[in-house]
This record gives C-alpha cells, sequence and structure tokens, in this order.
C-alpha cells in the first residue's frame, strides 16, 4: 500500500471527558475502525500551553465566529440578542478566551494514532465540533447536547470534549507541538495484515 494514505492524527481528551469516565469509551471507537494508538500523555495545561495549541490568527478566530453564527442559525436564535454582537471576530474572540479556560478545568489525554486516513477517519467519528450539529452515531452526537446557544447563555465555550487535528499539515504542527519529535514505535496488529497488506 502506498505510504502516503497512512497518515498521524492528534486526538485529545479533554477535561470533561475525563470528568465523565468515557476515556476507555472515546480510545474504543478509534481502535474499532483500525487506528493505531502511538503515544498518549496526561497533564494539566497551563494558559500559555493551551494558547499555543491554537493558530490564534484572525482567520481562525473569524472562522470560530462562524461556527457560533451558524450554531445559533440553526437554532433559530438571535446571537446578537444572546451575545450582544453578530460579528464574527468578536463571537470568535469569546470562543478563544473561554477554551482557554475550558481545558483547565481537569486534565487531559493527548494521543497520537496512525492508518489509512487517519485524519479524516478520526474527524468523522467524532463528529461536528458542535455536538448539537453532530451526525448521530458519532462521539459527540451520543455523548453529548451542547451548543453555542446553550453554553453562551451560561457565559462559557461549548464543550467539545474530544478534539481531533482537522487536516494532516495541522496535524503535524500538532504533534510536534506536544510531542516534540518523538520516533514513534511501530508495531503490528491482527487488523493491519487485513487491510494494510
Amino acid at each position: 500500500m502506498s505510504d502516503h494514505l497512512i497518515e498521524k492524527t492528534l486526538i485529545i481528551l479533554k477535561p470533561d471527558a475525563v470528568q465523565r469516565g468515557l476515556v476507555g469509551e472515546v480510545l474504543e471507537c478509534f481502535e474499532d475502525v483500525g487506528l493505531k494508538l502511538l503515544a498518549a500523555k496526561m497533564l494539566k495545561p497551563d494558559t500559555e500551553v493551551i494558547k499555543n495549541h491554537y493558530p490564534g490568527t484572525k482567520e481562525w478566530i473569524a472562522e470560530m465566529g462562524q461556527k457560533t453564527l451558524a450554531s445559533f442559525k440553526q437554532s433559530s436564535l438571535d446571537v446578537k440578542k444572546t451575545m450582544g454582537t453578530d460579528d464574527p471576530n468578536e463571537l470568535g474572540q469569546f470562543v478563544y478566551e473561554r477554551l482557554i479556560k475550558y481545558w483547565q478545568e481537569g486534565p487531559i489525554i493527548v494521543t497520537v494514532w496512525e492508518g489509512a486516513h487517519a485524519v479524516a477517519l478520526a474527524r468523522k467519528i467524532r463528529g461536528h465540533t458542535i455536538p448539537l450539529l453532530a451526525d448521530p452515531g458519532t462521539i459527540h452526537a451520543r455523548r453529548s447536547h451542547d451548543s453555542s446557544p446553550l453554553s453562551s447563555s451560561l457565559n462559557r465555550v461549548v464543550k467539545t470534549f474530544v478534539h481531533a487535528s482537522g487536516s494532516v499539515d495541522e496535524a503535524e504542527r500538532e504533534i510536534l507541538y506536544w510531542f516534540g519529535k518523538d520516533d514513534f514505535k511501530s508495531y503490528e496488529r491482527d487488523i493491519d495484515s487485513l487491510y494494510l497488506k
């Protein structure tokens, strides 16, 4: 098989996944489809570590704001009435600041996975970043009902208890950030001989 189909991706179980006892269930979802766990560590990150995980660029902040707008539209609620603004940049900044607070509510588990189409597959299994908008059967849809309108009414960010890299480039950047230039050990499993040879 062509090596370029084998990818690595970063998956993080956020504080609420750990607090709710969902760690085993979430990891099993990724193993069930054939992804291979290469590394894992638990830590409680400080503010700077979290800030540096996210790009924090103007484009990224505006994208977070657009996701918030889409969630409100889906719920047929007035974002301006609830949040005081409908400006994507202001909404994105709200999200960014509260993400940092959210990630510090408890320990997180940072993992690296490998497999064919690992990035797209992990995102598909996890589901939409806003659980209310996630497709049935995804991790987010099965274990959460959170949304931008709900979280905004409580002055917090949407609790998306599983992070999965959004692209191959993002995965490479995030893996390097969290694990440095680790030489991940490869190992064989029965499923590899069924699908990868």
